[in-house]
């Protein structure tokens, strides 16, 4: 949940949902508000290390 309040609260992530058992996030977003590397950034900041 933490990493999905995160990048939820990214100004341009309409969605993300994660799947800590598989290791992904699926994430809706609008690439002209936020960044990839916001987004991994967000990740990071809840402990969690980001392959991509």
């Amino acid at each position: 949940m933490s990493v999905e309040g995160a990048l939820n609260r990214l100004d341009g992530v309409s969605a993300a949902e994660v799947n800590l058992e598989a290791g992904k996030v699926d994430v809706t977003f609008d690439e002209s508000k936020v960044t990839v590397d916001a987004m991994k950034e967000a990740i990071e900041e809840q402990g969690y290390d980001v392959e991509a």
